[in-house]
């Protein structure tokens, strides 16, 4: 195996930078069966898409370095995604290309190459977290994410006792904007921990494996991550809710 040339034999012919994700209603309609089933059948999706990954992947280091354009296009709405819930929606595009040159430069590198995607998105969060460390200290910089999203990742970061006794607080501003400056105080690479943690998609095994971190270190940087907001969103009220 040889290390990959420079030039990108690919370009996007898609990508949804602008699109949000949205998690669906986890009550109603659906049985369980069809649920279970569902889940299988992504499964097996997923497992085919690794093994077609290999299968290329074997072509790109064999030399049909345009073979790589077949990874960029079944794998970009996901990279797409999963950037669009870190980074600010202008940055997105920019940090896509970026993960798929860095994954084209560096596949060689790649031990396993069924898990092409868990590769991809480390790399890719490595990006978002370089990003978030260049803007540290900028508090105008915007999640650009919307309402609804963001409530919903509030509500989840606080306790019940304390959503009730801040709710006043979180009304004065949209929750985008609470949950961006409460974000600010926390290390970037601890933002990306809680993002992937709280987006509720990830178990802790698979933020560990994304981030380069063991389960231990991911739980103890939550914990910590998540105790600083806290302390931050109760100075802030007591001050008079002023964010």
């Amino acid at each position: 195996m040889h290390s990959m040339a420079h030039a990108v034999p690919f370009g996007f012919v898609g990508g949804n930078a602008g699109g949000v994700v949205r998690r669906q209603p986890s009550g109603g309609g659906e049985s369980p069966m069809i649920g279970v089933k569902s889940m299988n059948q992504s499964k097996r999706a997923q497992s085919k898409d690794a093994e077609d990954d290999a299968k290329t992947i074997r072509k790109v280091l064999d030399g049909d370095t345009q073979a790589f354009s077949v990874l960029v296009k079944r794998h970009q709405d996901y990279l797409f995604a999963l950037l669009r819930r870190h980074l600010p929606v202008s940055e997105v595009a920019e940090a896509a290309q970026d993960s798929f040159v860095k994954a084209f430069e560096k596949l060689h590198q790649l031990r396993v190459p069924e898990s092409f995607r868990a590769w991809l998105s480390s790399l890719a969060l490595r990006r978002a977290i370089r990003y978030w460390r260049d803007v540290s200290g900028r508090r105008e910089v915007s999640m650009d994410i919307g309402g609804q999203d963001d409530h919903d990742w509030l509500e989840a970061f606080m306790s019940e006792d304390s959503w009730h006794r801040h709710d006043e607080l979180v009304r004065k501003r949209e929750a985008s904007s609470v949950v961006t400056w409460l974000l600010g105080h926390v290390k970037p690479e601890d933002r990306i921990a809680l993002g992937l943690f709280y987006a509720g998609d990830h178990e802790i095994t698979e933020i560990a494996e994304m981030l380069g971190w063991s389960v231990e270190k991911v739980k103890v940087r939550l914990h910590r991550a998540r105790k600083l907001m806290a302390k931050v969103m109760q100075d802030e009220s007591r001050r008079g809710g002023e964010l």
